[in-house]
């Protein structure tokens, strides 16, 4: 899983004290680029500072359901799922502005997860699980028990992610029968923050010149002639 730019370009990362770190800036628009490695088809729960990305409910990816990744495939996440047509992009935002705070779950800005759930193998198809699972998908739509406006402590976070505009983002319902329906296969998760914020952890966010901020470059340094630099022989 990564995030991506406007312009389809990988949002510089960072490791830090066994964590994914991911930098942003108020106001940007980004995706969540997720691949599937495997030779088998995936179900990809995805949650954006703990509100799922198809429902706006609050994550659970034993209740909700996620895209199907084919074998060795990839899917772009846009935004908030609005229709089966259009989203809600993703924009990074104040805190307070975000469309998880303003759902009543101000904790969980900052951070995005995806579960990933295997397929049940074809050769032993279960009409009654597959039900089953349609049935789990149904309810999934189902408005939100959490209360907006509730009391809760905001996350750490200077960043959160807001409800935005509208955009065209088609997608089709297939039919999936998790391999194992509460238990993920894989989970991850990253967080997200401005420069600020990842400093404050203690993230080096810019390089550092290689020269000290007091010197100043000179358009004729004391040198009669080129010299070959000391990895130069």
């Amino acid at each position: 899983m990564s995030l991506r730019g406007e312009g389809g370009e990988r949002l510089r990362t960072f490791q830090h004290s066994g964590q994914t770190f991911v930098l942003g800036e108020p106001g940007e628009r980004y995706s969540i680029h997720i691949h599937n490695p495997t030779a088998r088809r995936v179900e990809a729960v995805v949650s954006v500072d703990g509100r799922d990305a198809i429902s706006g409910e609050a994550a659970d990816f034993v209740r909700n359901r996620g895209y199907v990744i084919p074998p060795f495939g990839s899917v772009t996440v846009d935004g908030f799922r609005t229709s089966l047509e259009r989203v809600a992009a993703f924009r990074f935002t104040d805190p307070e502005d975000s469309y998880s705070s303003r759902m009543g779950t101000p904790e969980n800005v900052g951070v995005i997860g995806v579960a990933f759930f295997t397929e049940r193998q074809l050769e032993t198809p279960r009409v009654a699980r597959r039900e089953h699972a349609e049935g789990r998908a149904k309810r999934a739509a189902r408005p939100s028990t959490s209360a907006p406006g509730a009391a809760a402590e905001r996350s750490d976070s200077n960043l959160g992610t807001e409800f935005g505009e509208s955009r065209m983002s088609s997608v089709t319902q297939v039919s999936f029968t998790r391999e194992s329906p509460m238990r993920p296969a894989r989970v991850v998760a990253l967080r997200y923050d401005d420069a600020s914020g990842l400093r404050a952890r203690g993230i080096e966010v810019f390089e550092r010149s290689w020269r000290p901020a007091s010197v100043e470059p000179q358009a004729f340094p004391r040198s009669r002639f080129a010299a070959p630099p000391p990895d130069r022989f």
